[in-house]
């Protein structure tokens, strides 16, 4: 049988678009939104679902997010504080395994990476083929490398140096100096007269504030809290309509300001209202949230790139709960748990998580699977077929069987909950969770006087009421023993905490 030129070159191509089409299937584009303290019931979903009357916040976009893909309803954050949960997310470590394991939380301060040896998702990832771009809040020290003195203007840390091609950052968010932007390291000035000065709280957005009433610092001098928000989304929309240019698949990693303090929401935003649509400034910013996810996912779809793209959501801790006029509207961030931001409890750190790869994740599937937000340093691992080394990533779990729908075994065999103060933890093996407190730490981060203070049965008590509290019941002596003697060691050994 002859074949002419013409029709063996027609094969040839269409075995090479064919090739190219499932490269790109095989090596999605990846993007981690990570929110800053929101809680379940922070979005509307999940309101509805617990009451049966839409929320007080409008959330439409993260909404539609929660059925488009897979959302977990055991998903938590590495901690339930910002800094600790930072350094999780990018290594895929507990934050115990550093000297500073309640968070760094200066922005001189040493990261805790380089020094304790280990690796970074954006390293991983541009290993693995990808562009990587960080934008948002950094806020895990770092920026700076430590110095007697201070350049401003310039950062000779940060996202850049930790595996990031590009960078938009605000080294720690909209709550500590410096307030300013920085593009690829440079000081980003907001107008053509900025200047770097002493900013006072009323600049700042804090003195009306919750707490730090009299927080300023060095800044920009045309700082506004109120346009963080929409520079952060233009800059990230501006870099993903570059990306469709790209041969390359690409990471980006959005930390948005929103929601935590100051909040100082803009009268509008994207031609929207935002100060005042809910009962309270805590919700305007949630609104506010709910907007870039919106802007994001639209530029996405845009660029064409929507379709090959791995979407998650979630936060980098529980909300907050101090609003009281929007308590009193009914909101409740926690969705009904026992807990907020940097509380040992559930509310502290469980948290939304969805997972979005249309044609590849199938749409509104809910995954009981316990799962941590550092499981994304695995998992993008695997998705650009590296084998992780896990001599420098401990507590990360490959979620690519789990979205797929390939395994229902658990990926951790415990997960290690750390919260504010105390310092308090908690071991979660299964369906049990024991919580201990500890008196002291030593100098060298070590735990002192650690005691069980809760045993709870989260199948049947989630709430962790003191009435479920099984700390005192002599049936579960044993348990109480063996998870304590479990978390210490896990603590004085270093071995890995997944399956």
């Amino acid at each position: 049988m002859k074949f002419s030129l013409k029709f063996i070159v027609a094969c040839l191509l269409a075995s090479f678009f064919i090739a190219t089409l499932q490269a790109q299937q095989a090596q999605p584009n990846v993007v981690v939104i990570m929110a800053d303290d929101i809680g379940l019931g922070d979005i509307s979903f999940y309101h509805k679902e617990r009451t049966g009357n839409k929320g007080v916040v409008p959330t439409p976009n993260l909404d539609k997010l929660a059925q488009e893909g897979m959302r977990f309803s055991d998903a938590h954050s590495p901690a339930s504080l910002c800094a600790p949960s930072r350094f999780s997310m990018l290594t895929g470590n507990y934050s115990y395994r550093n000297k500073r394991p309640y968070g760094v939380w200066t922005p001189n301060a040493d990261a805790q990476i380089d020094s304790n040896n280990f690796t970074t998702i954006a390293r991983i990832a541009k290993n693995g083929g990808y562009n990587t771009a960080f934008f948002g809040k950094w806020g895990l020290g770092g920026s700076w490398i430590p110095k007697k003195k201070v350049n401003w203007e310039k950062e000779n840390g940060g996202a850049l140096a930790y595996g990031f091609d590009y960078a938009v950052e605000l080294p720690e968010g909209i709550q500590n100096k410096p307030y300013a932007f920085y593009e690829n390291q440079v000081w980003m000035k907001l107008k053509e007269d900025s200047v770097l000065k002493e900013l006072d709280a009323v600049q700042t957005g804090y003195s009306t504030s919750k707490k730090h009433l009299t927080r300023g610092g060095i800044g920009d001098s045309n700082w506004d809290p109120k346009q963080a928000g929409p520079i952060l989304v233009g800059k990230a929309v501006d870099y993903i309509k570059d990306q469709a240019e790209s041969n390359k698949p690409f990471y980006m990693y959005y930390c948005s300001q929103a929601v935590h303090i100051p909040h100082e929401p803009p009268a509008e935003f994207n031609r929207k209202k935002i100060k005042g649509i809910t009962p309270g400034k805590h919700g305007d910013m949630i609104y506010e949230l709910d907007l870039q996810v919106g802007l994001l996912v639209k530029a996405l779809k845009d660029a064409g790139l929507y379709e090959n793209t791995l979407l998650v959501f979630t936060s980098d801790n529980g909300g907050l709960s101090f609003d009281k006029n929007m308590t009193k509207a009914g909101h409740v961030t926690s969705n009904g748990l026992n807990g907020s931001k940097g509380s040992i409890y559930e509310g502290g750190h469980r948290v939304p998580f969805f997972a979005i790869w249309p044609g590849r994740i199938k749409s509104n599937i809910v995954s009981t699977m316990p799962i941590m937000g550092q499981d994304m340093v695995a998992t993008i691992a695997a998705l650009s077929n590296q084998q992780l080394d896990r001599t420098k990533v401990f507590d990360s779990a490959n979620l690519l069987p789990v979205f797929l729908g390939e395994t229902n075994k658990p990926v951790h065999k415990y997960l290690m909950h750390q919260s504010k103060g105390g310092p308090t933890f908690a071991i979660r093996d299964g369906k049990w969770k024991l919580i201990l407190k500890g008196d002291k730490v030593n100098k060298s981060g070590e735990l002192a006087d650690l005691k069980p203070i809760a045993l709870f049965n989260l199948d049947i008590n989630l709430n962790e009421t003191e009435e479920g509290n099984l700390i005192d019941n002599s049936e579960y002596l044993g348990r109480v023993k063996a998870m304590f003697s479990t978390y210490v060691e896990l603590r004085s050994s270093g071995v890995q905490t997944i399956n």
